[in-house]
């Protein structure tokens, strides 16, 4: 019964405005490609092929296994973020340094926020590329020969639980600077609402990401992290490898040198190139045979 309960949340992913595949985002992605493309259209084939059941078949095995282990998790960042806060304490003497008003703060610690889980999912999905033997875990999500907004739900439960442990590490380290250095309290809710630019950025098409809408920025690709350049990431030919790791913002990819602007670049097959992973069964993913 629990398992049917946890994977009958997936359903409703689509009410969750914590979820990329919120109505809302799902909308705006719409309305964009419209304004943008002209056109909007509905290929069935898109939806309903073998790549498509298998980012099913991983969301709902993940959904199952973050409310066993991922949510349990999640509920130690108060008390990580207070340890931090007593070892800057420790070594550095009584904090408290600044005082700002608390809207001046909140915006401040949601920009920190931002850039920080940005930076360390740039740092893990760079190491998933580089780490042999992280990357037979991480090619489970780039196995996706079509690609849609549930693809990405689509990664190997070992990435779903270091990426729950980069997550809790993030937002403990910073929460606990935060607390440090402000004479302002801080509330439960300010260190576990919905990050105001994390919503921005999934209003802003973020789902496109995982479609076949080519979307470009232009000149704001060398800030921003387009549609289009993520989609380069998941191309199967050989000059596209290892390129555009960010997640929103690009500069960490100017910073290493895997920028690759969509301007001039076209992709037409997504997947492992000649790779038997794009026709393995859930079950050969799940135990990483290649």
């Amino acid at each position: 019964m629990e398992w049917i309960e946890a994977a009958a949340g997936a359903l409703f992913f689509v009410f969750d405005a914590q979820k990329r595949i919120y109505w809302l985002y799902l909308l705006s992605s719409l309305i964009l490609t419209f304004f943008v493309k002209r056109r909007v259209t509905f290929k069935a084939e898109l939806w309903f092929n073998a790549s498509s059941r298998m980012d099913l078949a991983w969301l709902f095995i993940n959904q199952f296994l973050t409310k066993l282990l991922i949510l349990p998790l999640f509920a130690m960042q108060i008390s990580l973020a207070l340890v931090v806060k007593r070892l800057l304490t420790a070594v550095f003497g009584s904090g408290n340094f600044f005082l700002l008003s608390d809207l001046s703060l909140s915006c401040l610690f949601a920009l920190a926020l931002f850039a920080g889980h940005d930076f360390s999912k740039f740092l893990v999905h760079l190491l998933f590329h580089k780490i042999p033997f992280l990357w037979r875990f991480h090619a489970v999500h780039h196995s996706a020969s079509s690609l849609t907004p549930l693809t990405l739900y689509r990664i190997h439960s070992v990435e779903l639980f270091i990426n729950a442990l980069r997550s809790l590490i993030t937002a403990s380290l910073l929460s606990g600077l935060f607390i440090y250095l402000f004479k302002n309290n801080i509330s439960v809710f300010d260190l576990l609402g919905v990050n105001l630019f994390v919503f921005i950025f999934n209003l802003a098409g973020s789902n496109l990401r995982h479609s076949p809408v080519y979307l470009g920025f232009g000149k704001w690709e060398r800030l921003f992290i387009s549609p289009a350049q993520h989609q380069i990431h998941h191309s199967a030919r050989s000059r596209h490898f290892d390129k555009n790791f960010g997640s929103a913002l690009s500069i960490w990819d100017t910073w290493f040198n895997t920028l690759m602007l969509s301007k001039d670049e076209q992709v037409k097959v997504f997947g492992i190139d000649q790779s038997s992973f794009n026709r393995q069964t859930f079950k050969q993913q799940w135990l990483g045979i290649r």
